[in-house]
């Protein structure tokens, strides 16, 4: 799940979010990359199944803290 915003709501704090956001993005995988022997930085293929493995852990996690929420206001029935 994405939060896009159109281009005329998009103000100073989000752009500098944004790139902030890609800096550690791209400096956590130089990192990483540099952490396993041999190999370089992930090209297309590997980058996209990455980020799509990651996409779909975080939406899970949502999933589940959404879950936790709305059992947590539901009384229990005994």
């Amino acid at each position: 799940m994405s939060a896009a915003l159109h281009l005329d709501h998009v103000g100073p704090v989000e752009r500098t979010a944004h790139r902030l956001g890609l800096a550690l993005l791209r400096w956590s995988e130089t990192r990483a990359a540099r952490r396993v022997p041999g190999a370089g930085p992930a090209t297309g293929p590997e980058r996209a199944a990455a980020r799509l493995a990651h996409d779909q852990r975080t939406a899970l996690e949502a999933r589940h803290r959404s879950w936790d929420r709305l059992a947590s206001d539901v009384p229990r029935l005994r």
